[in-house]
């Protein structure tokens, strides 16, 4: 049996539900209006697509640490590349991140790292189709996103 207390507690959560379903959808939208306003920085662009370099730069490597283990000697270059490239990109996000005088200069070097790095994991580019070495396809694109971001610093 439902008692008065009951109803009154289903009529408060119902009448909360309506309101959140009315009152959600227009917040959106006021918060996705404001966003242009908002330009992305070339700096706060250099430390989003850094953070996700090095994300995807992890990955890689240490795929081609297990190829490498398991005597596959192709991944050689790529291992190398994502090396250097992890080493400039983790010095590129403490920078920007700091809003360092240095950043400018220092992205010239890690725009190169990346590029390198790219190139070196696209020489297994022909396997990606076949669902191989993808991780080092992940780690390729986000070279190129990262490097493009570091340029427009420069």
């Amino acid at each position: 049996m439902t008692t008065r207390r009951d109803f009154l507690q289903t009529a408060a959560l119902g009448a909360v539900a309506i309101g959140a379903a009315t009152v959600l959808p227009a917040l959106d939208q006021a918060l996705a209006a404001d966003a242009p306003a908002k330009a992305e920085s070339p700096t706060s662009r250099v430390v989003e697509t850094t953070s996700e370099c090095i994300r995807a730069g992890e990955v890689c490597v240490a795929h081609c640490t297990r190829e490498l283990a398991t005597g596959n000697k192709d991944m050689a270059n790529c291992n190398a590349r994502v090396h250097e490239m992890l080493a400039m990109v983790k010095t590129m996000l403490t920078l920007a991140a700091s809003d360092s005088k240095l950043a400018p200069r220092v992205a010239a070097v890690c725009a190169d790292a990346c590029k390198a790095c790219a190139e070196a994991c696209a020489e297994h580019k022909e396997h990606w189709t076949h669902g191989m070495h993808l991780e080092c396809k992940a780690c390729h694109d986000a070279c190129l996103t990262c490097e493009e971001a570091c340029r427009a610093l420069v």
